[in-house]
């Protein structure tokens, strides 16, 4: 499994078909109101979206935070993560974030009103796209200078940018192994091995899940940060992918319930066990779960179930291996 994951990684594959996440849209938000239509202008030798907003919120710093972000999501769109879970015809989870990479390169106050309940800031502001060269956000105009106000809501608006970005890949990452998996059972068989012992034999191949794919692909495209060497992922990024894909310990449930619809066996092994070789993550690959069983057990046995899940959710101790 690690092998496959480190496959992943390189490939740039790193949830569900529950998750659908669509480029490219805007969340409406409470920060406030866009006062004229956005538009892309060249600024020296970089491209800037210009738009004018009103913020609002209850304090005057808040307000003119609120039109920053507002500005950014206008400017750049945003990503819309949904995951909606359904139980018994009930919604039990619906979650909605909204992502936009880039940050307020320069800005201009136009009126500071008092709302009685707060305030409303209208502003000019100028937006300049998150990328790895933005490492370097702000540059003083003068030696020894150090513009210190738009150099801080920079980093403010950067910095919030990212950590709209890890929330979009924490929801997707959040399905990981359970919904990123489909397991296809193959008939079962019965043999008797060279000892004269009666075993049951649960053969199964484990795809990954296209739409599982398809979700992380576009999650993992607006969190890496690009420059002149490529795109990649920073330090922060890189640990949630690892702290949710490799540390979670994805194992092999393996489920065998009686007639009676009661669980009469129950296995979990890491997955790590569960290959023979792999190769490219597009590929398929095969493995079976054999149990030793009695006349009595086998003839009560109705249903097997084989599922990829977290170590956490392991309802058995966990097996070193299996035969």
């Amino acid at each position: 499994m690690r092998t496959l994951i480190a496959i992943a990684v390189a490939a740039g594959i790193l949830s569900t078909a529950q998750a659908q996440i669509t480029p490219q849209m805007f969340a409406p938000t409470p920060f406030g109101v866009a006062m004229t239509v956005g538009q892309w202008l060249l600024s020296g030798t970089k491209r800037v979206y210009y738009i004018e907003v009103r913020g609002q919120g209850t304090t005057a710093e808040e307000a003119r935070m609120n039109g920053f972000r507002l500005a950014v999501e206008q400017a750049l769109g945003s990503v819309i993560a949904s995951e909606t879970e359904q139980s018994n015809s009930r919604i039990r989870r619906d979650e909605v974030i909204s992502y936009a990479a880039g940050f307020v390169e320069r800005f201009e106050i136009v009126t500071t009103t008092s709302t009685g309940s707060g305030y409303e800031i209208a502003m000019r502001v100028w937006i300049q796209r998150t990328n790895l060269a933005e490492r370097l956000l702000v540059t003083s105009k003068a030696d020894g200078q150090i513009d210190g106000a738009r150099a801080s809501i920079a980093v403010d608006t950067a910095q919030y940018s990212r950590s709209q970005g890890d929330r979009l890949l924490t929801t997707v990452l959040s399905d990981f192994p359970e919904r990123s998996f489909d397991v296809k059972l193959e008939p079962t068989r019965v043999e008797i091995d060279s000892s004269r012992n009666t075993q049951l034999v649960v053969p199964y191949i484990i795809v990954w899940n296209k739409k599982y794919i398809k979700s992380l692909m576009e999650s993992w495209s607006k969190v890496e940060t690009c420059g002149w060497n490529g795109c990649v992922m920073d330090k922060p990024t890189l640990d949630l992918i690892r702290n949710e894909m490799i540390h979670s310990r994805p194992q092999i449930l393996i489920t065998i319930n009686s007639l009676a619809g009661t669980v009469q066996h129950r296995d979990c092994y890491p997955m790590e066990q569960n290959r023979n070789a792999i190769g490219d993550v597009r590929d398929r690959w095969k493995h079976h779960y054999t149990v030793p069983v009695s006349k009595q057990n086998l003839a009560d046995m109705s249903q097997v179930e084989v599922r990829v899940v977290r170590q956490a959710n392991c309802p058995t101790q966990v097996l070193a291996q299996h035969k």
